[in-house]
């Protein structure tokens, strides 16, 4: 994966739910399909992390809206 982080920031948990509440971001687990069948944040897509690897840092077209600002997250 390219190191190119410069469009890649961390924001707050307040800055993320205002972006999802006004439908300008979408939430996306990049933990295994498995763990993420197992639970997840409400409304969150799967796209594993390993999937953003394989495909060097794009996300593949059609996984999430191409509007929205993308939040991932794995806990």
């Amino acid at each position: 994966m390219s190191e190119d982080t410069t469009d890649v920031r961390r924001i707050s948990v307040a800055e993320a739910r205002a972006l999802l509440e006004t439908g300008r971001g979408v939430l996306v687990d990049v933990r295994d399909h498995r763990l993420h069948d197992d639970t997840h944040a409400a409304g969150a897509v799967s796209l594993p992390l390993a999937v953003i690897q394989a495909t060097q840092g794009r996300v593949p077209a059609g996984a999430v809206p191409p509007d929205r600002v993308i939040i991932l997250y794995c806990a």
